[in-house]
């Protein structure tokens, strides 16, 4: 079992890039610091808090001399965080929560705790390890209620998960490149899946691209093999009985209805 604890981390510099199996909590102490992931970025400055989730491969750069951080390494099999999702009932859980990187800015009532904690991590005392886990438990319950509390909690991650697929409709994403986009392991990006879609993520990829797919029947003149094409199928039956499957009708058969109506 590992232990979840808090620590200062200046970062004047560039940090190779690397991945830890823990999730981070990023509270920004002085200047800016600046952090490239596989598939984005986003900057750390004092007053904001980000979210690395474990196992995201990145970067770390000081943007200014006096760039720094607190730290939260925050290991899902520690006690204390069962603990605390136990209070909260099990759903959603920390992993969750924490699932997908983001930052933003602190809540007021945070702030004044940073600077303490920063103070006394920054002073070596006896009991070092245990003053670095009881900050890392406060900061977790804190940020865990404040994420909980967001109203785009579950919003931004769903408009992250489907503009990624829209993103690849003519070379379809597959469930690995769907986990490592989400920073979800199978069984999470399944549950969470059902949640939000109540589908398989598959059906999920299937029906954004067969959307998209009746959009341009409606709005453009292209060929129908040429929009099963840009919408990832192998050759124009597959689409054809896809497409008639959740539409009740084929694809030409829904373009012809449209221009009659539009002309009727």
């Amino acid at each position: 079992m590992s232990h979840s604890y808090a620590r200062l981390n200046p970062i004047r510099r560039g940090h190779g890039d690397h991945t830890h199996r823990c999730t981070q909590l990023l509270f920004g102490l002085g200047g800016t610091v600046h952090c490239d992931l596989a598939d984005g970025a986003f900057d750390v400055s004092c007053g904001e808090i980000g979210i690395l989730p474990r196992e995201a491969r990145h970067y770390f750069v000081g943007r200014t001399e006096d760039s720094q951080l607190l730290v939260v390494d925050l290991y899902m099999d520690d006690d204390i965080v069962r603990q605390i999702e136990r209070l909260g009932g099990h759903s959603p859980t920390l992993d969750d929560v924490f699932v997908a990187p983001r930052v933003m800015a602190l809540p007021g009532e945070l702030a004044p705790m940073i600077g303490t904690a920063a103070r006394q991590l920054g002073q070596p005392c006896r009991d070092t390890r245990l003053v670095a886990h009881q900050w890392a438990t406060t900061f977790t319950v804190q940020a865990y209620e404040f994420l909980q509390s967001s109203p785009d909690r579950f919003d931004g991650r769903i408009a992250r998960f489907t503009a990624f697929i829209d993103s690849r409709l003519g070379r379809p994403p597959t469930n690995t490149a769907l986990q490592q986009h989400m920073y979800m392991s199978s069984s999470a990006l399944n549950q969470w899946c059902r949640l939000c879609f109540d589908q398989t993520p598959q059906q999920v990829v299937l029906r954004r691209r067969l959307a998209a797919a009746r959009e341009r029947l409606l709005t453009t003149s292209s060929a129908i093999a040429r929009i099963a094409h840009e919408t990832g199928f192998a050759d124009t039956p597959t689409f054809t009985r896809a497409f008639g499957r959740v539409y009740g009708l084929p694809p030409g058969a829904v373009r012809r209805a449209a221009r009659e109506r539009s002309q009727g």
